[in-house]
């Protein structure tokens, strides 16, 4: 019996290498634009949303959004274009990396998926143009090599308000630009814009009883739409907005005190302590500031600092069952 399954997993693993091979044989030892690279699997998206990131249903949205751009049965007539918008600590680069994790076998590390931070890669206005020219040519130049591409931009609020129209044909409803086809590409914005606009409406639906579970879309999407053309930042006056490119905008709606517990909870399960005692949650939740002033409804910092908090009581926690003197 062990020499006839050991017959079937080496003939399991010569057809695989013959038909990569096939296809092309430096895929063996390198990542390369197929389905075992970029698998695609929104399953997996779906169990680490519904799993890992608490208060944000309205995110599953993204899930449908992305299964349905690559469909194999489908041409989408454009890239598919996402943009976050919410407080800061709300989930939405937590959420962006859940994204890339599941798509693509080696998640952030791939060399599909790419990040732009606007501090960081376009911090001079008066550089604008040069912005331009250089994304058109990188995002010109990796579709080329792969058309399922990622492309993340976070800190749109913080660029220079005319970076985003150099990309502006690539994601309009066109098959090709200059010889290139970026259909089957992802976009994914994420900024701080119109996250007023957003808790504002959602305490204001709060009081009148909405139930945050059966809150959609369209509850949000004019506002945020309408908020974002006329703020400063990446998006003011964006050609991208006024010619109706972005497919789906996604609030993150402010967390309240359970989604913030659950975010305690999963960093003491992710630092094997599955079951944290009252004490030790309700130390951490003493870092949370809360707003808005009136009705201190909101942590005004989302999930953010509970990491660092966690490893300290964790470290603690463990030195002193061990005897060790406490940090």
């Amino acid at each position: 019996m062990k020499s006839l399954a050991l017959i079937v997993i080496t003939l399991f693993i010569n057809i695989k290498c013959v038909y990569m091979w096939s296809y092309n044989p430096l895929c063996l030892f390198t990542e390369c634009c197929n389905n075992d690279y970029i698998p695609g699997d929104t399953n997996k998206l779906a169990t680490l949303l519904r799993e890992r990131v608490y208060g944000q249903h309205l995110v599953e949205n993204a899930i449908h959004a992305i299964a349905a751009h690559w469909n194999p049965h489908y041409k989408a007539p454009k890239p598919l274009v996402l943009s976050f918008h919410g407080w800061a600590g709300s989930g939405k680069n937590y959420v962006s990396n859940f994204i890339a994790e599941s798509l693509y076998k080696y998640g952030t590390k791939s060399k599909y998926v790419h990040l732009f931070v606007g501090r960081i890669h376009f911090p001079v206005k008066e550089d604008t143009h040069i912005y331009q020219q250089q994304l058109y040519s990188w995002l010109k130049g990796n579709i080329t090599k792969c058309p399922k591409q990622l492309f993340i931009f976070d800190e749109v609020d913080k660029m220079p308000p005319d970076i985003l129209n150099a990309i502006k044909p690539m994601i309009d409803y066109k098959y090709e630009v200059d010889g290139v086809d970026y259909t089957q590409s992802i976009f994914i914005f994420l900024s701080n814009t119109g996250s007023a606009l957003v808790n504002e409406h959602y305490e204001d639906l709060w009081k009148k009883g909405e139930k945050r579970e059966e809150l959609r879309l369209s509850h949000f999407e004019k506002l945020i739409e309408k908020g974002v053309f006329n703020e400063e930042g990446g998006f003011h006056h964006s050609d991208t907005i006024r010619s109706n490119l972005i497919d789906h905008y996604i609030p993150f709606l402010p967390m309240q005190r359970e989604h913030v517990e659950g975010c305690i909870k999963d960093q003491f399960r992710s630092r094997n302590v599955e079951y944290p005692t009252d004490a030790h949650t309700q130390e951490v939740m003493e870092i949370i500031e809360w707003g808005p002033a009136r009705s201190k409804l909101f942590s005004t910092t989302g999930c953010k600092r509970i990491s660092s908090k966690v490893a300290l009581i964790v470290a603690k926690y463990y030195r002193k069952q061990e005897g060790k003197e406490e940090l």
